[in-house]
């Protein structure tokens, strides 16, 4: 069982390797094709950063934009096709909640704010807050298990709210040491779960 999901993911970054290079030679189905595999993965994604359905799209949008326009900046030594569109929507998420608050900053208008965890999201230890994933839930849950409380929330507020590890420090009044071994420490679980995953028969 578990053989047959790591094999269906690497199936499906081969055909996104595929994708992305004909991309790259302009090819319009390719990125259409891309598309529609991810964006319903991403606009979610999105709209948990900035808590609008707008600015979510637009992320969505400007994702792509960047990928037909960009697609030669991905590097394949920096992870998968589907990774590197992950960390371009956090970017651009997080641009936008960053834009939106210096052009509102002094006025009274509203600025976005990146949406705080729902209530039953806290309720389940945040099991799918940190990472997005192709359709495996059942075992990012399962990976993220492995954190403890305070693990989780550092690295949820670091990944959705763009927080430093000196601004969690201050804002939760426990010493930088404290928060960089932790973070260190959730990283390395969440790496090591898949290369235990592989080994298991």
């Amino acid at each position: 069982m578990q053989q047959n999901a790591l094999a269906q993911r690497q199936q499906c970054d081969r055909e996104d390797a595929d994708l992305l290079k004909r991309i790259q030679r302009s090819d319009q189905r390719a990125l259409a094709t891309l598309y529609d595999r991810y964006a319903p993965v991403f606009y979610p994604f999105a709209l948990r950063i900035t808590g609008s359905h707008e600015v979510a799209e637009e992320v969505v949008h400007d994702v792509f934009v960047q990928v037909w326009e960009k697609g030669n900046s991905y590097a394949t030594q920096n992870g998968s096709v589907y990774a590197w569109l992950a960390a371009l929507s956090r970017m651009k998420a997080l641009e936008k909640v960053r834009t939106s608050n210096q052009k509102k900053k002094g006025s009274d208008g509203e600025a976005l704010q990146p949406r705080a965890p729902l209530e039953n999201e806290e309720k389940q230890g945040g099991q799918e807050t940190i990472l997005v994933f192709k359709g495996y839930a059942e075992e990012v849950r399962n990976m993220l298990k492995n954190l403890s409380k305070l693990e989780l929330r550092l690295l949820e507020l670091s990944y959705y709210e763009g927080q430093s590890q000196s601004d969690l420090a201050r804002m939760l009044r426990i010493p930088l040491g404290t928060i960089k071994a932790k973070m260190r420490r959730g990283i390395q679980k969440l790496r090591q779960a898949p290369a235990q995953e592989g080994k298991r028969p």
